[in-house]
């Protein structure tokens, strides 16, 4: 009998397929920690769950091997869902909000989820249980350390159960083009607080739940403020230009490989700096804050207007992708029903950690049905074999995920230029102004916090 997590080929070829596009979605990806993943060990990955579908692929696709993961039991209620769900690695797993009748049927999902690792395989639950909006830990469900418990005791001291923290950090969450970092943790032997477990069952689950999160918080982007949050979030993404500056003018060394590394380095250390801030001079946050009264006004999220406002890409270098996009505009158009479907369905979510997910899914079955269009259409006129044919769909796909990344890349520079006139033109000075403003005064907080920012890197 099939086991859900047997690398089949369906599976092998969807997961390539997928991964494609999935890694075209983004500006820039940097993993951290990979080789800190046991191998041959029964593995669960423990991430932080912000941005629905893809925090899971976020883990799968730089993996080798396939992950079973699970997921909230309302979604399978239809069978076929349900088999296709189950054919990707999906198993359920129900909650209180599902009602207290539906929670004895855990026991068979917990014994279904029990036997992957005992049989050695890698597993991924979200330990925050569900969706969050904030760039931080929620408190942590204890699911994922019973099965952890259950699978340790099975094993008999055969192998032994990995919790492997990760922290999962897009710069933001609404539309394609953010960047994507994602850092592992040292694993957690379980074998280390079984015994603790067999005496008081509360009090292994307790500190098990403690030590994940310890180990988690690092990893991401964690805003601890509860009253600030939002504040302290935007002069995270506001200051990330200011506080590399600084980084630059000591000449600190950092692990980052990546621009997108370097980014998220920065909003986790001004975090730290500005939580501390926070709880003892909230007033400083506010008068940093009141200097963005007007950046607020300005579209786009608070990672990408930093990097609009900090912009010193010379006129030419636009002009010259600009000209360079001119070969792309079919690829465009190819694009363009599909960005239009997906845009109107997200006006409707009001969960807007939900548009990127949506974003991604509609844009990638709509273009395969454009190009596969595109493709037949091509083939007609041209009269050629079918093995040409498919050389024409690749092709066709390849141009058009280049396309993408096209609009992406001129997504700035388009909004430099329609920003540039009239009203929105004496706005945008002044956001200048004030933006200058903003930046000195976040690298004075950070040069007055070396301490805070040396524990960081």
């Amino acid at each position: 009998m099939e086991k859900i997590y047997d690398n089949t080929l369906y599976y092998k070829l969807l997961r390539f397929f997928v991964r494609i596009p999935f890694v075209r979605f983004f500006r820039q990806i940097e993993i951290r920690g990979i080789e800190r993943i046991p191998q041959g060990d029964p593995v669960i990955f423990a991430g932080n769950h912000q941005n629905a579908l893809f925090d899971a692929l976020a883990i799968l696709f730089f993996q080798k091997g396939p992950i079973v993961f699970m997921a909230r039991a309302d979604i399978f209620q239809n069978k076929i869902v349900a088999k296709f769900l189950r054919s990707l690695k999906i198993a359920p797993i129900y909650r209180i909000r599902d009602g207290f009748e539906n929670l004895t049927k855990n026991e068979k999902q917990m014994n279904g989820a029990v036997n992957v690792l005992v049989d050695c395989k890698q597993m991924c639950l979200m330990p925050e249980g569900n969706l969050g909006n904030q760039h931080k830990l929620r408190p942590l469900v204890k699911g994922l350390f019973r099965i952890a418990y259950s699978a340790e005791e099975r094993l008999n001291g055969e192998a032994h159960v990995k919790i492997v923290p990760v922290g999962i950090d897009f710069s933001y969450y609404f539309h394609s083009g953010p960047d994507l970092v994602v850092t592992y943790g040292e694993p957690i032997d379980v074998r280390d607080y079984v015994n603790i477990y067999r005496e008081n069952q509360a009090n292994g689950l307790n500190l098990l739940r403690d030590k994940l999160a310890a180990s988690m918080s690092p990893l991401m982007h964690d805003i601890r403020s509860v009253s600030d949050y939002e504040k302290i979030y935007r002069l995270c993404c506001l200051g990330t230009p200011a506080y590399l500056d600084v980084l630059l003018e000591k000449g600190e060394e950092t692990d980052a490989t990546t621009m997108a590394g370097l980014r998220f380095d920065a909003r986790c250390a001004l975090s730290k700096i500005l939580d501390g801030i926070d709880a003892e001079n909230p007033e400083q946050i506010g008068a940093l804050d009141d200097l963005c009264k007007r950046l607020k006004q300005l579209p786009g999220s608070p990672a990408e207007v930093s990097e609009w406002m900090d912009d010193r890409q010379p006129g030419f270098i636009t002009a010259l992708l600009m000209a360079l996009s001119i070969p792309l505009l079919p690829g465009l158009l190819m694009n363009f029903p599909a960005w239009l479907i997906s845009h109107q369905i997200c006006k409707r979510i009001e969960d807007r950690q939900m548009h990127s997910t949506f974003v991604f899914t509609m844009g990638m079955l709509f273009n395969l049905i454009i190009y596969l269009v595109a493709t037949c259409c091509l083939v007609n006129y041209t009269v050629v074999s079918a093995l040409y044919g498919l050389l024409i769909f690749f092709f066709v796909t390849a141009y058009g995920l280049v396309s993408e990344r096209a609009r992406q890349a001129l997504r700035l520079p388009l909004r430099r230029m329609a920003w540039s006139f009239g009203k929105r033109g004496a706005l945008l000075q002044q956001c200048k102004a004030d933006y200058r403003k903003l930046k000195e005064e976040i690298k004075k907080v950070v040069k007055n916090n070396e301490v805070v920012v040396s524990k960081v890197f």
